[in-house]
């Protein structure tokens, strides 16, 4: 299992931004090391492979806080609390920043929470995305503040800086005597190759060589994730990602690729069919309403066609219809409650407007259900009454 490991920069990641990349086969001993572009990391493949991106230490902040009982981590209080806390100890404006919590988190007793700039983090995340190097974690490249103390000198020999990591915090100064005077005697001391010499003679104490890809390998043993929760990020779980593009998933992808797409064709070939079968029932009917009246020359609506040359030839050959007034009477005669009048009738294109009709609920439920079996419908229309033949 090898694993890829990506320094972030301290400015904003773009596509022209390099960055510095360890690999290690076995998460201990350095196998590749080397600086590019996004695009251009390596690109590891095999099952169980890594990817893991460093954040610098000048990039994050470290605060003691104590949680109040009661806020869980995916709480929506969190942060809300965490503004409070930290409002006054950051220099930044809160809405601006992304704050994680520990990998353990304990309510009621002083913890470490690092800080960043949330647009930063989620640049950089989406740049190696884009660039189809997604990083499962984010770690920090030193913390948290923990004992034992320990003392990192990095830099140039032009400008050399001591990184000092204990349980008051983590931070980097000028390396010079006057700052060593200050701190209690240490032999946890490591320093750049090309700054071990240097660190030797200021320091006055052993120095153990230790290159930025050796450090870079400890560091992805911290259970930190600064990527949690982290908004902006394109997807919110990178072990999900992790699952999905693992080439032991392979087959597993395909196999799933394929069942959507017999799905898809399958609905593409139903609906196909259906539209196939719509599409010669429609032919059929355009087929007979010219084969029945081949006068007719263009064909709009078959259905409507059809039921008015129907019409026209019934009152042609003087046969009486569903819609004519006195068949329309006849049968409203039958169905009309006994001691009815009617104060005014209307008949115009096969519509029968009744007014004068005082029905009672029990009486209107009877004309409507009589009429409804003579072949009409009857409704209700302000004060009068509509009836309308359904073979018009």
């Amino acid at each position: 299992m090898s694993t890829l490991i990506i320094s972030l920069p301290l400015e904003a990641v773009s596509a022209q931004t390099e960055f510095d990349f360890t690999v290690t086969d076995d998460g201990v001993t350095v196998a590749q090391t080397g600086r590019a572009r996004a695009e251009a990391l390596p690109f590891l493949n095999k099952p169980g492979d890594l990817c893991i991106a460093t954040a610098p230490l000048r990039a994050l902040s470290w605060h003691a806080v104590i949680l109040p009982e009661g806020v869980a981590p995916g709480s929506t209080r969190m942060r809300a609390v965490l503004d409070g806390l930290l409002e006054d100890k950051l220099l930044d404006d809160t809405a601006l920043l992304h704050f994680v919590l520990p990998p353990i988190f304990q309510p009621g007793m002083t913890q470490w929470v690092a800080a960043c700039e949330r647009r930063w983090l989620a640049m950089a995340v989406q740049g190696l995305e884009a660039a189809k190097r997604p990083v499962s974690r984010v770690v920090p490249e030193w913390g948290p503040p923990a004992a034992p103390l320990r003392l990192h000198v990095t830099g140039t020999v032009e400008d050399p800086q001591l990184v000092v990591c204990g349980d008051d915090g983590v931070g980097m100064l000028p390396l010079s005597t006057a700052v060593l005077e200050g701190l209690e005697p240490i032999d946890n001391i490591s320093a750049e190759l090309a700054l071990v010499a240097l660190a030797t003679q200021v320091m006055r104490r052993p120095v153990v060589p230790l290159s930025q890809a050796e450090r870079s390998v400890q560091g992805v043993a911290s259970a930190w994730d600064l990527s949690k929760r982290l908004q902006m990020r394109n997807l919110a779980n990178r072990g999900k990602l992790e699952w999905l593009q693992a080439p032991r998933w392979r087959f597993t992808r395909w196999a799933a690729i394929a069942v959507v797409g017999a799905n898809v064709l399958g609905l593409n070939a139903l609906a196909w069919v259906d539209e196939h079968q719509l599409l010669v029932k429609r032919e059929a009917m355009q087929h007979l309403l010219t084969r029945s009246f081949p006068d007719l020359k263009i064909i709009v609506d078959v259905p409507l066609q059809m039921s008015r040359e129907v019409r026209l030839l019934e009152q042609a050959r003087a046969a009486p219809a569903a819609a004519d007034l006195d068949v329309m009477l006849g049968a409203l005669s039958r169905a009309l409650p006994a001691g009815q009048t009617l104060k005014g009738v209307d008949y115009a294109n096969g519509q029968l407007r009744l007014g004068g009709l005082e029905l009672t609920t029990k009486e209107a439920s009877a004309l409507t259900g009589s009429l409804k079996a003579f072949g009409y419908s009857a409704t209700l229309d302000g004060v009068n009454w509509l009836i309308t033949s359904g073979k018009l």
